[in-house]
This record gives structure tokens, sequence and C-alpha cells, in this order.
């Protein structure tokens, strides 16, 4: 893997393997702008390599990035299960396996079996907590603090699960 990073008047290139040239990336980063340590703190992101490490086995993935659920969902809230189909459509766009990485509300009232009302009521809740944002008029994404919140209270319980 070969990376030029350009700011300004610097470039630097960097050559070798691909954890050797991010941790270039990372230190001319930090080196050319020192306040990025103190900003990337303050900043949620995902770890999507993590991610779609831990959701082998239990999430499946048919063509077009459809997610299947492999493992039992019954210990799951609602709220759970939202969150769960919307960070595997995060993944399946993040793998290229798909268009985008929202749901409609049909999609999830598809794919739940839930009343409309239910689905609804659970879709609000994760927006005023920050998990989720609106994308357009029934549309809905996970959003980096919900993806990590899914990792940390959600995928624990689906990895236990049978």
């Amino acid at each position: 893997m070969k990376v030029t990073v350009k700011y300004g008047s610097l470039e630097s290139t960097c050559e070798g393997a691909a954890d050797e040239v991010l941790s270039f990336v990372l230190r001319f980063v930090r080196d050319v702008y020192p306040a990025y340590e103190i900003v990337s703190g303050l900043t949620v992101t995902v770890d999507l390599e993590k991610l779609l490490s831990r959701l082998k086995g239990v999430i499946a993935f048919l063509p077009k990035g459809r997610p299947v659920i492999l493992k039992s969902t019954g210990g799951l809230t609602d709220s759970d299960i939202i969150l769960t189909y919307l960070v595997a459509a995060y993944a399946a766009n993040q793998m290229g396996m798909a268009d985008g990485d929202s749901l409609s509300m049909a999609d999830l009232l598809d794919r739940m079996g839930k009343s409309a009302g239910t689905v609804a009521g659970r879709l609000s809740e994760l927006v005023n907590g920050m998990c989720v944002d609106r994308v357009g008029r029934g549309e809905y994404r996970v959003t980096p603090y919900g993806v990590n919140r899914f990792m940390e209270a959600v995928l624990p319980l689906l990895e236990g699960a049978k």
C-alpha cells in the first residue's frame, strides 16, 4: 500500500503494510494538526473492523445487503431490534452490499412484524436518545453513537443467544 498525504505545502509519502501506512497517516495528522488528538477524543466514531468482526455469526447478509439475524432476538427490546436492523443496514452499506445505510418505516415494519405505533414510538425514543437520525420522511439511519451503544449493550446479548 502506498499513500501520499498533502497538507498545505507539506507532503509526505509512505509505502508498506496497511497498519504501517495507517500509523504514518495518523502521525502525520497529529504532527501537522496538534489539536487532532483532542478533537478525535471528543468525536464519536465507529470502529468498522471491530463491528464487522463481532457481527460474524450474529448477522448474515443476503443479496442486495438484506440482513438476516442468525441469533434469537427473544431477550431484546423492540428498540434493540430496531437498532440491530439499522446497524445491519449501516454495515451492509459500508461493505458495499447496499445502496444506502437507512431503512424506511415500512422496511422495519416488515422485518419486525410489530404494529406501526410500536415501531414509531421506539424510533422516536431512539431519535431522542441520539442513537438514530431521521434522514427523510419515514427513513432512519443509525448514528455513530447508536452503533457504539449497539456494540456495548445489544451485541453482547445477541452473541450470547442461541
